[in-house]
């Protein structure tokens, strides 16, 4: 194993001790199917030194949208940071994008992952096109359905319950239910949950996000943005559904900053 594999093994045990999540393997969309760009244009990967490590969403030429510990993990944004946009694939046909400044919500809490939102500017600006347009963010806060998508390049393959390390090339995405506040809270009774946090996933576990998915989207039905992958225990484990931050309480924080 070279110096390079040690390192990206190591950032990714820190990633999973940090949040809680199961360091046994998995990419971040649990049984997840192959997702073409074109049906989810918005969505980028953002890359320390190179490697994926969290998702994000396009906001408008200029923004995306992420986890702020998607942010805070990284020693220098500003330097360590990139972009990819308008690829399924990761390092085909990906269009980079630079850190030019990004905003971590100033209420964060990196121990509850409370208030788990960032905005990142990125240079050159996005051309869009068919692979690469904004998402839509809801109108108001009546905008989940029973069901919805979530979408990511994480830990994707888990065997005899051990999830594998291995980041997916191929874009994933995989439907979930959601999940009531009062059975989250349950579920993670020994957990702080706050207002700021939604719930969607199976009590019987299978499908799931998982490490390297923080950040992307969670989509309802028509395709508008109702959660940021936030965090959970283990990946696709029975009873432990994933946790999101909550879109709909950001708006006017989202759009004083980008100004849309």
């Amino acid at each position: 194993m070279n110096a390079r594999s040690v390192a990206i093994g190591f950032f990714y045990f820190l990633e999973c001790f940090r949040y809680g999540l199961s360091i046994s393997g998995e990419e971040r969309i649990i049984n997840g199917n192959d997702a073409d760009i074109n049906s989810y244009p918005y969505i980028v990967s953002l890359k320390n030194n190179g490697e994926h490590m969290c998702g994000g969403s396009i906001l408008n030429e200029n923004w995306i949208v992420t986890a702020a510990h998607c942010v805070k993990i990284v020693n220098t944004p500003l330097k360590e940071m990139t972009l990819c946009s308008g690829t399924s694939v990761l390092n085909e046909n990906c269009n980079l994008h630079y850190v030019e400044k990004y905003e971590i919500h100033p209420n964060y809490d990196d121990a509850t992952k409370d208030y788990d939102i960032a905005l990142i500017r990125v240079t050159p600006a996005f051309t869009f096109s068919d692979n690469t347009s904004p998402i839509d963010l809801p109108s108001n806060a009546n905008i989940y359905n029973e069901w919805a998508t979530v979408c990511g390049w994480g830990y994707y393959m888990k065997e005899n319950n051990q999830v594998k390390t291995v980041v997916s090339n191929q874009l994933k995405c995989a439907t979930v239910p959601w999940v009531s506040n009062q059975q989250c809270e349950m579920n993670y009774e020994n957990i702080q949950l706050t207002s700021r946090m939604i719930c969607y996933g199976y009590q019987t576990g299978d499908v799931d996000a998982c490490q390297g998915d923080s950040g992307g989207p969670l989509i309802n039905r028509d395709n508008i943005l109702i959660g940021i992958i936030s965090w959970g225990i283990g990946c696709a484990d029975v009873n432990a559904p994933g946790v999101y931050t909550d879109v709909t309480l950001f708006l006017n924080w989202i759009k004083d900053i980008i100004r849309m």
